[in-house]
């Protein structure tokens, strides 16, 4: 029943999170059940409202108890309870509003956007929730369900009192009736997927400002005389609405501009935008974060939150990936039928979950579907400072392929790919790929199972036995032997030094490294720092004499990138479970017979984080210091709210790793 009922899932939280704001609810209905349930006098004029008979009426009006109202520093409150059932209906109608007054607080807050950023960048931030999304809806359907029993008990209590005319008579009753319409017509279409699935996202959002009404008539709904014996909401509601009206308008003025020329590049399931943003919005993110897109020719009225990530070509370009989800994102695909350049409007940048990947030594980025591109972000911005661990979920072959030729994955973490699409890849079987920044990517045709996955990879790198990195580095090697060989060939033809390096890059590409990646591990322990990059006012003599001392170098690399082989084979670092003797010599007759058989070798020997049993896994990370090592883990996860996500939770907490998790489902 908690997996079918939205109410009861959501609800299901309140014991496992937000505990500060559960106490601070249990506090505010504390408070007001002190105020209102003692006798008249106890805090002098402020509170206490129990007559000597036990009961809350107006002691100098029968006519008024009757009508079931009391006058209480100048004004009428509908709270006479004149027996016990009433006095409970009235104690819980009471308690659950002011359980509530910090979600209703909140479930504004979290959407001023401006506001939450500043305290975001601020201090105040180490202190505050990572997925204000999150916390948004939780707190939206605390206000709902509690606004209800709130409204239920107060009918229940006038009609026992025979006094339901107070529903439209007294300014509580109709304000309250508004409210609590307002709150559920805001509520349903966004948080109930069988009432969200029929209605369109604009709509829905349409519907979503209703909350200006609510406030309005929140703002009504007690007398301000009363306070602080209730009164409260003539205080609160109108501060939010103003600090709403001025964060938007901050937003609006200071946090959107507009890009004249973007590139859109077309795939058949989805869009890729590249924009060149402003200063202030480097500034602001330089790295990842997400940000509102407009397209003003689809429709003037329509942002839409994506995830970015930054062009590894051009710092000052920040890139997005559209995938043809929803009624928008069809528009879009529609309309942009080739590659094209057209204006658009923006709006941020925000931070966002995964911008706690700083926190761990040790990331696993865990994605579904388009939730790749904040790790894409994350991966490229620690990659020589952290060690980053993808497993994506994808089953849009366009997609998959579009991010393995543009993304930059990590060269010294685990990089899965777990393709559950019917279409056949472009790689055809291949089960392993060199990205363009020297980076192993493994695609895997399964699902992924999270419970094996995560042990295996903190058993292999914090065990030091299979760690990613030394298998890339023999494929480095072997691709700079390839590249001698092409050398070879070159070499038999009458070209310039300057014909032959142009032929290498290309060569080099071709391999899946770029040729100065290559270049930098044949010259790392060269004492001249120029020879990779002349500069413009070297001569032309200097830079062929670079290019030709290149060249040699090339020459001389073959004996010593297989001595580096040989010695990698005695220290066995080339995979587990083999003898090193069987193992160096399979390995070396795959250098020798060139790059497709030892990737046929090293495929058969690696450790697969994917197939090993995760036994002997598990006991380890079991063994490992919680407080000491396993801090230095963390997750994070961005996609839909599915089985991926719950089963990373589950392991997460079974092993007390940190998790973070960014979700924009709406």
């Amino acid at each position: 029943q908690n997996e079918k009922n939205p109410v009861l899932k959501m609800l299901g939280k309140p014991f496992k999170q937000y505990g500060a704001l559960k106490v601070i609810g249990i506090l505010c209905a504390g408070y007001i059940a002190c105020m209102t349930f003692t006798p008249i006098g106890t805090f002098g004029t402020i509170g206490g409202l129990v007559s000597p008979n036990g009961f809350i009426i107006d002691p100098a009006s029968e006519e008024r108890t009757k009508a079931g109202v009391v006058l209480w520093k100048g004004s009428l409150r509908t709270v006479v309870a004149a027996t016990p059932l009433q006095m409970v209906l009235l104690a819980i109608s009471r308690c659950s509003a002011f359980f509530i007054y910090p979600s209703l607080v909140l479930v504004f807050t979290t959407k001023f956007r401006a506001s939450m950023e500043m305290i975001a960048q601020s201090p105040i931030g180490m202190f505050t929730y990572d997925d204000l999304h999150e916390l948004h809806v939780f707190c939206g359907w605390l206000c709902m369900t509690d606004g209800c029993i709130h409204t239920i008990m107060h009918l229940t209590r006038w009609i026992v009192q025979g006094n339901f005319e107070l529903v439209v008579e007294s300014r509580t009753g109709l304000s309250g009736l508004v409210s609590v319409i307002c709150i559920l017509l805001v509520g349903l279409p966004m948080g109930w997927e069988r009432i969200r699935s029929r209605i369109r996202f604009e709509t829905r959002k349409y519907i979503h400002y209703l909350f200006v009404v609510f406030c309005i008539a929140m703002a009504f709904h007690a007398p301000i005389s009363g306070w602080p014996n209730g009164g409260f909401a003539p205080l609160v509601f109108p501060i939010l609405i103003l600090w709403w009206a001025l964060d938007t308008m901050y937003v609006c003025f200071y946090m959107t501009e507009r890009i004249g020329t973007s590139v859109f590049h077309v795939v058949p399931t989805g869009v890729q935008l590249t924009m060149k943003v402003s200063e202030r919005f480097q500034r602001n993110a330089p790295d990842g974060g997400y940000c509102y897109i407009n397209l003003p020719w689809i429709s003037k009225t329509q942002w839409h939150a994506y995830s970015l990530f930054e062009n590894p070509a051009n710092p000052a370009e920040r890139q997005i990936y559209m995938q043809k989800l929803g009624d928008w994102t069809t528009d879009v695909l529609g309309a942009l039928q080739r590659d094209t350049h057209r204006p658009i409007w923006i709006c941020g940048p925000f931070s966002s979950p995964y911008d706690n990947a700083a926190e761990s030594d040790n990331q696993i980025l865990v994605a579904g579907g388009i939730g790749i591109t904040p790790a894409i972000s994350v991966m490229r911005k620690h990659q020589d400072s952290r060690r980053s661990n993808l497993i994506w979920a994808c089953r849009d072959p366009h997609m998959l392929e579009f991010f393995v030729k543009h993304g930059e994955f990590s060269r010294r973490g685990w990089n899965m790919i777990f393709y559950t699409g019917k279409q056949a890849l472009y790689v055809g079987d291949t089960s392993e790929i060199v990205t363009s920044n020297g980076a192993l990517v493994h695609i895997v045709r399964a699902r992924p199972n999270l419970e094996d996955l995560i042990p295996n990879i903190i058993y292999s790198i914090e065990s030091g036995e299979y760690v990613p990195e030394a298998f890339i580095s023999e494929i480095k090697a072997d691709a700079i032997g390839q590249l001698q060989e092409k050398l070879d060939e070159l070499d038999e033809l009458s070209l310039t030094s300057q014909q032959k390096m142009t032929e290498l890059i290309n060569y080099s590409n071709d391999l899946g490294f770029l040729f100065t990646d290559l270049m930098a591990e044949i010259v790392k322990d060269d004492k001249n720092p120029d020879l990779l990059a002349p500069t413009a006012s070297d001569g032309e003599e200097k830079k062929e004499s670079n290019r030709a001392t290149m060249l040699s170098k090339i020459q001389g690399y073959k004996s010593t990138a297989r001595m580096t082989v040989r010695k990698s084979m005695a220290r066995g670092t080339l995979g587990p479970k083999a003898g090193l003797r069987s193992r160096a010599t399979a390995t070396w007759k795959a250098v020798e017979s060139g790059m497709d058989t030892w990737m046929e070798d090293f495929e058969a020997n690696m450790f697969k984080p994917w197939k090993e049993d995760s036994s002997e896994a598990r006991e380890y990370v079991d063994s490992l210091d919680r407080k000491r090592v396993l801090e230095t883990w963390g997750c994070l996860y961005c996609g839909g709210q599915g089985p991926l996500a719950n089963a990373l939770q589950k392991t997460t907490k079974q092993y007390g790793l940190s998790v973070a998790l960014e979700s924009f489902k709406w």
